[in-house]
């Protein structure tokens, strides 16, 4: 027994110095940066915009403190997923240069293969470089070489970055009709319902026998979905935008749960 917990604190102790050991290395990292690419507070920005090369192009707008997709959907978007991009802003920058000393089209800034643009602002964000893996970053007439964590989040699909709910956030149903049957009791069940995975419909059809539902919000827009099983798990196709929503089984059960008597 004394073996094994000698044993035991030598491993803690082995495991305490290997998480000291990374602390240091990264405030080490830390410390050798320069500024952000930019003091910009993420609080008070109202616009944001995500372009590329090879990616759809994204834009989000504040409105009464909530995020809103505008293209290529106008849906409510993941708050998550917009801090997530906000953040580049703030990322630290390992050296700067002027803009004038380098090649822009070598290092894939002419044009660049992607942009971020946050209110007034503008990033450009090229190539990688070959020792480092810093990308090259144009703001104004300043490259700056930022270690490449958010390339990711630039490319991302514009599905992956709405919100997962089946209802916009703050909207409450007023009708709630599954298969030409009143269902309210379900009404909590659909406001709460958060998609797994949202992806663009690959089809415009549906299985035969899907599940139609029609939900009335209180602001007075209608939604349709159609229900259907698929291994495991259930996709409520919304018609429009033309979305497939993947739900997991245990929330497929509560979203189809017997209406009530007409």
């Amino acid at each position: 027994m004394q073996r094994a917990a000698r044993t035991n604190l030598i491993l803690l102790a082995v495991v305490a110095l290997l998480g000291i050991g990374v602390w240091l290395q990264v405030r080490h990292e830390v410390d050798q940066f320069e500024p952000p690419l930019s003091a910009i507070d993420p609080g008070t920005v109202q616009t944001l915009e995500v372009r590329c090369l090879h990616c759809t192009a994204r834009v989000f707008e504040r409105v009464n403190g909530q995020w809103q997709m505008r293209a290529p959907y106008a849906l409510a978007a993941d708050a998550t997923k917009v801090e997530r991009l906000l953040a580049i802003a703030g990322s630290g920058v390992r050296s700067r240069r002027p803009l004038a000393e380098l090649d822009a089209t070598k290092i894939g800034l002419a044009p660049p293969l992607m942009s971020l643009r946050i209110d007034a602002q503008a990033l450009d964000f090229g190539m990688t470089d070959a020792f480092n893996g810093d990308r090259y970053v144009r703001s104004d007439d300043v490259i700056a070489m930022v270690p490449d964590r958010f390339s990711p989040y630039l490319l991302a699909t514009p599905e992956s970055e709405l919100d997962p709910h089946l209802l916009p956030p703050g909207r409450t149903p007023t009708t709630l009709v599954i298969d030409g049957k009143q269902s309210m009791a379900r009404a909590a069940a659909w406001s709460a319902a958060r998609a797994t995975e949202i992806s663009a419909r690959a089809g415009a059809s549906t299985p035969a026998d899907a599940i139609s539902v029609e939900i009335q919000l209180d602001d007075g827009t209608t939604i349709h979905y159609q229900l259907s099983h698929t291994e495991g798990s259930v996709i409520a196709h919304r018609e429009q935008p033309a979305l497939d929503y993947t739900l997991d089984a245990s929330q497929a059960e509560a979203l189809l749960a017997e209406p009530d008597a007409p």
